[in-house]
């Protein structure tokens, strides 16, 4: 990891997009990004580790992280896959616990760091800061929300549907006459995200080949048939 003097300034437009600070004021941004700092990590690095102490909250600039659990079995369970301008680990926030699980970046990363102590110092001192960061988390709560309905209730093709549609829509192609999207997680780690295993997600992707719905080209995923996707996404 290797520290960053960037001022914090530069990235306030990019923090709005981010719900959890959408409703903020231009002042309480700056209140808000005077704490931070801007770290820069490798791939592979890891943020921190399941049962490390929680020393604060991070906002994903670049790159791609992993947010996983090892079961008691040793198994992996991915939990969310960050994409850039996301919050992550911020749920304990209020809490005072440890990290309840791990992040590792899975390319180069940008992120910018709170810290929990002066954070908290911050909203308390700032009550109007607390209250609109509300509106922030209870759009957080349902998209978790949502994803757990998908594990429940849709097939795996289905769930690979909607994950390909994010992320197109990420890579800002779903407007072009092809969208496309490469991808940037090994195949095993979008298995335990999908909640499915690697080779139930190979045979969802030759179904949507199959059907002329996309094609495959290394790591590159073209949507052939943008209308039947969403179908499959809904």
């Amino acid at each position: 990891m290797i520290a960053n003097d960037y001022k914090m300034n530069e990235h306030i437009k990019s923090i709005t997009k981010v719900p959890l600070f959408s409703e903020l004021s231009e002042n309480q941004l700056r209140d808000v990004t005077s704490l931070c700092r801007l770290k820069n990590y490798s791939k592979h690095d890891m943020l921190f580790n399941e049962g490390d102490y929680y020393s604060g909250f991070y906002i994903l600039l670049k790159g791609t992280v992993k947010v996983f659990k090892i079961t008691a079995d040793g198994d992996e369970t991915v939990v969310h896959i960050v994409k850039p301008l996301t919050a992550f680990a911020d749920i304990p926030l209020f809490e005072g616990t440890d990290y309840p699980v791990s992040a590792q970046c899975l390319e180069d990363c940008t992120v910018i760091f709170f810290p929990k102590d002066e954070f908290l110092r911050l909203i308390k001192e700032n009550p109007d800061i607390s209250l609109k960061m509300l509106s922030g988390f209870a759009k957080r709560l349902k998209s978790l929300v949502s994803q757990i309905e998908d594990l429940s209730t849709k097939e795996v093709v289905n769930r690979l549907a909607k994950y390909l549609l994010r992320e197109i829509r990420l890579n800002k192609t779903d407007k072009l006459l092809e969208p496309f999207v490469k991808l940037t997680v090994p195949k095993s780690t979008m298995a335990s995200y999908l909640g499915t295993v690697t080779e139930t997600l190979s045979r969802a992707f030759r179904k949507l080949q199959n059907e002329k719905i996309i094609s495959v080209q290394g790591k590159v995923i073209f949507i052939r048939d943008l209308k039947a996707l969403k179908e499959l996404a809904e």
